[in-house]
């Protein structure tokens, strides 16, 4: 009697998210915002109920999260550990590219990445160089510690609440209940951590609702805006 291999859990998601289809929806999804099938086809480059298809797969594998607002159905990532999934498989596939030869300062100033790797989206929360400079400056004054040592959640004690007070921010108030308020992500261009969680991405809102930063229209890449660079500079003092 033959022993039958059960396959592992990861090999359906590998599938899921191997599919150039479903992988070019996906990335789109990294920005954390909410799009409809219409839009995510076009992104893909195929047909609506093509997509369709796709999405409704994506959905049932607990990838994707639905949600309909009148007559629209708006698709978005299932929680920050697809979008950490995700942000992995990038780093892996830079690292195994043909270009791995070049050196890392040298592949990142290429100029369709230059804007990338300075500021970017990374599942509702900020990345890059800024997103790195936010978290080490945070770190490096104190606001926050380490919950436990070797541990990746953070914790604000009074004076960092006071920093996100002053930006709008009241971080008693937000709800963490069966969710992660902060804690370090690995930045796909600078390897180092950039913040993640529920505070992360209120942060995120704040700078963009503030016009310090600025998204872009067809990717994940934000701008920092002339009143966003020194606004930036005084938040981080």
């Amino acid at each position: 009697m033959t022993n039958r291999v059960i396959e592992p859990r990861f090999a359906r998601v590998a599938t899921m998210i191997g599919n150039p289809t479903r992988a070019s929806m996906l990335a789109r999804l990294l920005d954390g915002r909410h799009y409809t099938a219409t839009e995510l086809a076009l992104h893909a480059g195929v047909s609506p109920p093509t997509a369709s298809e796709h999405l409704k797969l994506l959905v049932e594998e607990n990838l994707l999260r639905v949600r309909a607002q009148g007559r629209h159905r708006y698709f978005t990532l299932a929680d920050g550990n697809v979008g950490h999934v995700l942000e992995s498989l990038m780093r892996l596939a830079d690292a195994t590219s043909p270009q791995v030869a070049l050196p890392e300062t040298i592949r990142w100033q290429a100029p369709d990445r230059k804007s990338l790797r300075h500021a970017r989206t990374c599942y509702g929360h900020l990345a890059g160089e800024l997103g790195v400079r936010l978290c080490e400056c945070f770190v490096s004054q104190g606001w926050v510690h380490v919950r436990e040592a070797g541990d990746h959640e953070y914790q604000l004690n009074d004076t960092g609440k006071e920093k996100l007070k002053a930006l709008g921010i009241a971080s008693d108030d937000i709800n963490s209940k069966n969710k992660r308020l902060l804690y370090a992500c690995l930045d796909w261009s600078e390897r180092r951590d950039h913040f993640a969680g529920e505070l992360a991405i209120a942060m995120l809102d704040k700078f963009i609702e503030r016009g310090w930063l600025k998204r872009s229209v067809d990717s994940r890449v934000l701008t920092l805006t002339t009143k966003g660079e020194g606004q930036f500079e005084h938040f981080l003092q």
